[in-house]
């Protein structure tokens, strides 16, 4: 009995170490080991012992057990609980518990950061997206600016109009809307009285009475179905008319203020008006290519207009001014509630006061569609300038277009001829061969010039007269208009001083006015050798001009040699006036050029009762571009001015391609006549030569 109790004694402390606790019966096993005898049977269980706790001592962070210093002593273990419930012990929850609040903290500052972004770093971004919703801005078109003659009459105005249209799509889903609130809100009937007092106020009678449109047109594109069930939403969005014209109704299309107001006053729903300004001119076809006219800007989103020719191109900024910017509040459906701010103050245009004479304009247009028509030409342009202060006084062309309607426009009627198209002038630029002649000194107005036997041969070429003019002096080198005359000066003086003299009246560059598309023309100086080409720019070929660089030469002439710069812009002095000859030499010309227009001169229809009057006219062969000239086409010109003792106006006419008459002399001179006669008139310039009675 007693050799049992220690074996299961043996037994049971083999079980107790696996639970990770020290028992007693392990603290009597090793002290039996040093201090008692033990059987073999227990020395066997010792053993076993020994290597379960040499296993389980891996560890000395574990401490379950202290280490074995020698295999023989006794086994001694930590004083201090531990083991598999360390792993819950103060060091990891203290551990665990930084981590969790590590990690909440490094949160805490990633929204802190968010929100800082947000609402401080980008806080107008955030906010410019936020109006982006409920606001917009909205362009304010400036008032563009009036282009008036020179007695501040207008010749361009911005009309302000309106166009009001109408939306079926949006009115029927008002309706339908209103419906379906007086239908879900049986418990409030205020809310469905003032519902229903809006459902009634959209009644399409009134609009079609204020609109004058048809009731019926209105209820058809409307389509409304009052048997649908408005509280299902997808019976009501079928419901909404669609397709063409679903959302745009023209009921007034460029109307006035006042009318638009009779209908957007309704304030109905679906129906929108859009103001504008469109331009307006009072005299069309004879300032069309002076004025120019508007076109869409294609760089402008809402469509605006701008100018394309003409003034209102070349003064475009001054005219058009800044369009202003207003915020307005806008609802659901993108319409405009109110006006919050005024974001960009409106700057109206300025006002373009032209140096023309609205009915000195007429006047020239009127007699160039006369002329043109009469003699069946390709077109007809002439213009009038004041000598003394260089001022256009008139600038047309015909054919002309209707500056209203731009469907009359075309490639052709749209030029201003007078300052884009270049030509060669022919005899009108025989003066200035004159005024070389003279300023070399080798000539005196009482010079004579062998003209015999009419006709001189240049390298080839013969140069004719119309008939043999013999022995010639200054005045009737330009009465008689003479191209040998003209050739054999040109020949006696240096191979540049015909070609320097045109340059210094003007020609071969453009003229001051800077108008856009402006021609400069040529000028080219002949060598020494080309005698041909001398001799043909003495007498207006192989050169080309525009006709406001004529009529801007011809008003230094009968301004006594003082070029005054050429001007549109009333009180725009640009650019200073300039002596470019001796006022003895300009006025010998002017009344050499007298003669002219005087019994036995080439432009006795350009001569005015009462006035004496000096000019050149100019018949020119139009050039093939086969090469060459046409044997039956040509360009006529007339430059000329009165009176000439005194010249107040200049006035240049001409027609291309006559068919009734080839001759300047009886084609522009009598346009010349008519225009400059009530010129003199509406400027009460004086007389200067004696009224023809009956008798003469």
């Amino acid at each position: 009995m007693s050799e049992k109790k220690p074996k299961s004694t043996a037994k049971n402390t083999s079980k107790k170490p696996a639970s990770g606790k020290v028992t007693k019966p392990l603290r009597r096993a090793s002290a039996a080991k040093s201090g008692q005898t033990s059987s073999k049977h227990d020395k066997a269980a010792s053993n076993r012992k020994a290597k379960l706790f040499g296993r389980i001592k891996k560890s000395d962070t574990q401490g379950a057990y202290t280490s074995v210093k020698n295999r023989k002593s006794k086994m001694v273990f930590s004083s201090k609980a531990s083991g598999a419930s360390a792993l819950g012990g103060f060091e990891q929850d203290k551990n665990r518990f930084r981590m969790v609040w590590g990690l909440a903290l490094v949160i805490l500052a990633l929204l802190i950061s968010r929100a800082y972004y947000i609402q401080v770093a980008n806080a107008q971004f955030y906010q410019d997206k936020g109006n982006e919703l409920i606001t917009s801005e909205r362009t304010q078109k400036s008032y563009r600016g009036m282009i008036t003659d020179r007695n501040n009459l207008p010749l361009a105005v911005s009309a302000p109009l309106a166009t009001v249209s109408f939306s079926p799509h949006d009115y029927s889903r008002e309706y339908y809307e209103l419906k379906r609130i007086i239908i879900t809100n049986p418990s409030s009937p205020q809310l469905q009285a003032r519902m229903q007092k809006r459902l009634d106020n959209m009644d399409l009678t009134k609009l079609a009475a204020a609109a004058n449109i048809s009731v019926d047109e209105l209820k058809k594109v409307t389509a409304i179905d009052d048997s649908i069930d408005v509280t299902d939403e997808k019976a009501v969005k079928a419901a909404l008319p669609s397709g063409a014209g679903s959302h745009y109704l023209p009921l007034l299309n460029k109307v006035t203020p006042e009318i638009a107001q009779s209908v957007s006053s309704l304030d109905f729903p679906g129906v929108y008006e859009k103001n504008f300004f469109q331009r307006y001119y009072p005299q069309p076809q004879s300032n069309a290519q002076l004025l120019g006219f508007m076109g869409q800007n294609a760089k402008d989103p809402e469509g605006g207009y701008e100018g394309r020719a003409g003034i209102e191109r070349q003064y475009e900024k001054d005219l058009a001014g800044d369009d202003g910017k207003v915020l307005v509040l806008k609802d659901a459906k993108q319409n405009s509630l109110k006006e919050i701010k005024q974001i960009e103050p409106e700057v109206p245009g300025k006002d373009v006061a032209l140096t023309i004479d609205s009915r000195l304009q007429y006047l020239l247009y009127k007699e160039l569609e006369k002329a043109g028509r009469l003699q069946k030409a390709r077109w007809s342009t002439g213009m009038i300038v004041d000598v003394q202060t260089g001022e256009v006084l008139a600038l047309s062309t015909w054919p002309s277009f209707n500056s209203n309607n731009l469907n009359e426009m075309t490639g052709e009627n749209q030029r201003n001829r007078a300052l884009l198209d270049v030509f060669e002038p022919g005899s009108v630029m025989k003066p200035f061969t004159v005024a070389a002649a003279l300023d070399s000194g080798k000539y005196t107005p009482t010079t004579l010039i062998d003209t015999n036997p009419g006709s001189i041969r240049v390298r080839g070429y013969t140069i004719r007269d119309h008939n043999n003019l013999g022995m010639i002096n200054m005045a009737t080198l330009l009465q008689k208009s003479s191209n040998v005359a003209s050739t054999k000066i040109a020949l006696s003086l240096p191979a540049d001083a015909i070609s320097n003299m045109q340059r210094q009246f003007g020609f071969g560059s453009k003229t001051p006015l800077q108008f856009p598309g402006e021609g400069s023309g040529l000028i080219v100086t002949p060598k020494e050798k080309e005698t041909s080409r001398r001799a043909t720019v003495s007498y207006g070929y192989g050169l080309q001009v525009t006709l406001a660089q004529v009529a801007q030469a011809y008003s230094a002439l009968a301004a006594g040699g003082v070029m005054h710069p050429l001007t549109l812009i009333k009180d725009d002095k640009s650019q200073p006036s300039k002596r470019i000859m001796a006022h003895e030499q300009a006025m010998s010309i002017v009344q050499m050029l007298e003669s002219v227009t005087e019994p036995g001169g080439t432009a006795k229809a350009a001569a005015i009762d009462g006035y004496r009057v000096a000019g050149k006219t100019g018949t020119s062969r139009r050039i093939n571009p086969d090469g060459g000239y046409y044997t039956d086409q040509y360009r006529n010109v007339f430059a000329g001015m009165a009176p000439a003792s005194n010249p107040k106006l200049v006035g240049v006419m001409l027609i291309e391609d006559p068919r009734g008459q080839i001759y300047a002399g009886l084609t522009v001179a009598p346009v010349f006549h008519n225009v400059m006669k009530e010129a003199l008139r509406l400027y009460n310039v004086p007389l200067d030569k004696p009224l023809k009675t009956e008798a003469q």
